[in-house]
């Protein structure tokens, strides 16, 4: 019997795993279907103009800002046709400052040997050295600027209703390892994990599908992604969170290929997919994570509902073992013993009557008093 129910959990297991694997493959497919559309390489030609920041200038972007998406200076937006608006602070990062001083060095000659003059002294020359050092820099995000529209590919915001949302939302709050909240999120991004305080925050008002998808994405942030100096790109990051809500969507048949594939395929440096293809495990790893918690408590929802089946009828049965009377006083009788009489043992031909035969006797005592022994009832049944 163990043998049976151990190979029927592998054979479950494998099933699940052949499931994800198909759901990550058509993840690929819609990412590379994106990456080779018009719509995407303008949006490259645009997003080749942005700078690109190193890791320690990411994280302290995230944490004065963490909902920013899009970042450059004042000046790099004025170019693009977008300024930034008026009383915006803005973010600190550090740039390269790199400059120039004159020194006097020795003389070489071609060979690289010092060349010395008649009393046996180097030569020397002045030199203009390039060194570098590191000045404080603002920088802005997008929801800062206002202006001409920059290239977009698939949808703002999906829309639509999830069923049993309240419970999916729920199952999230539990395997969350920091609380989620919402609020009005001023930059307009949907959702963001921030680093210092611990926290999720989501956009509110928006649709049930669009609620789920963001959740997801940014607890996986929270799961994968919490240490500030955790060694992996902002890239890497992005393609692993949403690449696992859009899995987890799909496996309960929501799609969110119209938002999910061109966000991912933004994060993808070239055709290869090399950054995706290295997330894929762990896309994998934490869908099925978290598809098993869902479905452990889809299981506990379907189970109490079944125990709660059986007391409904139970209750309904009750209610029509209650013998109607005209009577006031035998309908309270009647009332008085709901609940025992389907339980307690038949006392006829007994030496100790039940209470279903007292009710009886009792019915018969109230009708004869009521009614004298001639007695008919409204169909005409002698009573």
């Amino acid at each position: 019997m163990n043998e049976n129910n151990n190979s029927s959990r592998e054979d479950q297991r494998n099933i699940a795993e052949e499931k994800l694997k198909e759901l990550t493959d058509k993840l690929e497919d819609g990412v590379k279907a994106v990456r080779n559309s018009d719509e995407f390489k303008s949006l490259i030609t645009t997003m080749a103009k942005f700078p690109h920041y190193s890791l320690n200038n990411c994280m302290l972007i995230a944490m004065q800002r963490p909902d920013a998406t899009l970042c450059q200076s004042y000046g790099a937006w004025k170019k693009m046709g977008r300024y930034v608006r008026k009383g915006e602070k803005g973010i600190r990062v550090i740039a390269p400052a790199p400059y120039t001083i004159e020194k006097e060095v020795d003389k070489l000659d071609a060979n690289g040997k010092v060349i010395l003059d008649k009393d046996g002294e180097p030569v020397k020359e002045k030199k203009e050295l390039n060194l570098m050092s590191f000045k404080a820099e603002s920088t802005f995000d997008i929801s800062q600027t206002e202006g001409k529209d920059l290239p977009r590919l698939g949808v703002d915001e999906l829309v639509g209703e999830v069923d049993k949302y309240e419970m999916l939302m729920g199952v999230l709050r539990e395997i969350s390892p920091v609380p989620i909240g919402f609020e009005n999120i001023q930059s307009g991004a949907k959702g963001y994990y921030h680093v210092e305080d611990k926290r999720i925050a989501i956009q509110v008002g928006m649709s049930e599908l669009q609620t789920l998808k963001t959740c997801l994405h940014e607890v996986t942030h929270a799961m994968l992604h919490a240490e500030a100096g955790n060694d992996i790109s902002r890239k890497r990051k992005e393609l692993e969170a949403e690449g696992t809500a859009a899995v987890v969507l799909s496996f309960f048949n929501y799609d969110t290929s119209d938002y999910s594939h061109p966000y991912l395929a933004s994060y993808t440096t070239d055709d290869t997919l090399k950054e995706f293809k290295e997330s894929l495990g762990t896309i994998r790893k934490t869908s099925a994570k978290i598809i098993r918690a869902v479905e452990e408590k889809l299981k506990e929802h379907e189970q109490s509902m079944e125990k709660e089946q059986p007391v409904e009828k139970m209750q309904e049965q009750n209610a029509e073992d209650i013998v109607a009377d005209d009577s006031q006083e035998y309908a309270n009788v009647g009332r008085r013993i709901l609940g025992t009489v389907r339980i307690l043992p038949d006392g006829e031909g007994g030496s100790r009557p039940s209470l279903l035969d007292k009710l009886r006797i009792e019915r018969d005592r109230l009708s004869k008093s009521s009614f004298g022994n001639n007695a008919v009832n409204e169909k005409g049944v002698r009573i």
